[in-house]
């Protein structure tokens, strides 16, 4: 029998993995940009990709939304 997921726990690794996830896409967004860039909305496209596709890379989507 296998034990029952602990809730917190996943909540826990979902925002570590979110916060990573998000920090890798504003650090590739600041370096193209030579660090010239509107933070806010960098981190809410990066918050918008996130929840659309958490499974995506996050330097690949950085790099074409820069690019765009």
């Amino acid at each position: 029998m296998t034990e029952p997921l602990n809730p917190e726990f996943d909540e826990k690794r979902l925002n570590d993995d979110r916060t990573a996830w998000c920090q890798a896409y504003l650090a590739v967004w600041a370096q193209l940009s030579k660090g010239s860039y509107d933070r806010q909305a960098v981190e809410k496209a990066a918050d918008e990709h996130w929840q659309r596709s958490p499974q995506s890379d996050p330097v690949q989507m950085a790099a074409v939304e820069f690019t765009r």
